[in-house]
């Protein structure tokens, strides 16, 4: 049976970067709410929208009776020349989350491939490998220094967003997943109800996925973005990410997949609504979590 620890995430309050936007949800109003809404765990979100000073943090947590999951790390993993560029700010945030009982660590790439992902069509076998090496490193490199374990995230529009990229990033870099459901939809999936990819992917590399995003997809809003040829960033502004209920993926068929290989960590619940009220994102984190229950995965 599944074991699963619930948490959220700033970016189901439309917090995407450091500064609190696109939503400029208040790091305080983020905190109020999801505990509020009923979670006790968290992610960080982007490094600097929480306070970075420990003993702050700490204490804004415990007030809401909420703890810490997991870091994020989004970095543009095609600049720099090695691993050393992105050590400093690795390091940095290590160490918060050292202090704050923290061992996951989910990274992603930043780096512009361009809207379509048409820029890394053209690299090299040798520019493949530079850049998966500094994600192997990084990984090493927490998990020697910190005890603190890398888990990639494969995210549209990125470096690593179709199976045979995950494939590749598995196989070069031994790092687990995290995984996102409504990414690997989006990238991998046919817009379809009960489209079976997620599950698919769950059941045949049970043992790479360490860690887990909720998320859902809009198909009819999928689809319009595939007719049209719009860019992810208009994909978001159109909420192509939807609430756990409403959307393609079928989580109770992920819950039995889930049962099946005996998954035991950390799902953490994310609907990416830029555009939404504070109200709105209010009513969706509770939503999501009641939905979470009704069907049995907590």
């Amino acid at each position: 049976m599944k074991q699963i620890t619930i948490a959220t995430a700033p970016c189901s309050w439309g917090v995407w970067y450091a500064d609190g936007t696109p939503s400029g949800t208040p790091y305080e109003l983020f905190l109020d709410q999801a505990a509020a809404a009923g979670y006790k765990a968290l992610e960080l979100g982007p490094d600097g929208y929480l306070p970075t000073d420990e003993g702050r943090l700490r204490e804004e947590l415990a007030s809401r009776g909420l703890r810490v999951c997991a870091g994020t790390a989004c970095y543009q993993f095609d600049k720099g020349a090695s691993f050393a560029d992105f050590r400093p700010r690795v390091e940095a945030l290590c160490r918060r989350l050292t202090g704050l009982g923290a061992h996951w660590l989910v990274t992603m790439d930043e780096s512009d491939v361009g809207a379509f992902s048409e820029k890394k069509k053209e690299l090299s076998a040798a520019e493949w490998d530079a850049f998966l090496t500094k994600i192997r490193e990084m990984g090493e490199y927490t998990r020697n220094e910190f005890g603190i374990e890398v888990v990639y995230h494969p995210h549209i529009r990125t470096m690593i967003e179709y199976t045979d990229e995950i494939v590749r990033l598995m196989d070069f870099t031994g790092l687990n997943l995290c995984f996102d459901t409504g990414h690997h939809a989006y990238a991998n999936g046919n817009g379809r109800p009960g489209d079976p990819c997620v599950v698919d992917f769950i059941r045949k590399y049970a043992d790479r996925i360490a860690y887990l995003h909720f998320k859902q997809m809009d198909g009819a809003v999928w689809q319009k973005v595939m007719d049209e040829h719009l860019g992810s960033d208009a994909a978001f502004r159109m909420d192509v990410m939807c609430d756990l209920p409403d959307g393609v993926i079928d989580f109770t068929a992920v819950g039995r997949a889930l049962d099946a290989i005996g998954f035991a960590g950390v799902g953490v619940v994310e609907s990416d609504k830029p555009c939404a009220t504070n109200a709105q994102v209010f009513e969706s984190a509770k939503r999501n979590l009641n939905y979470l229950r009704e069907i049995g995965m907590i």
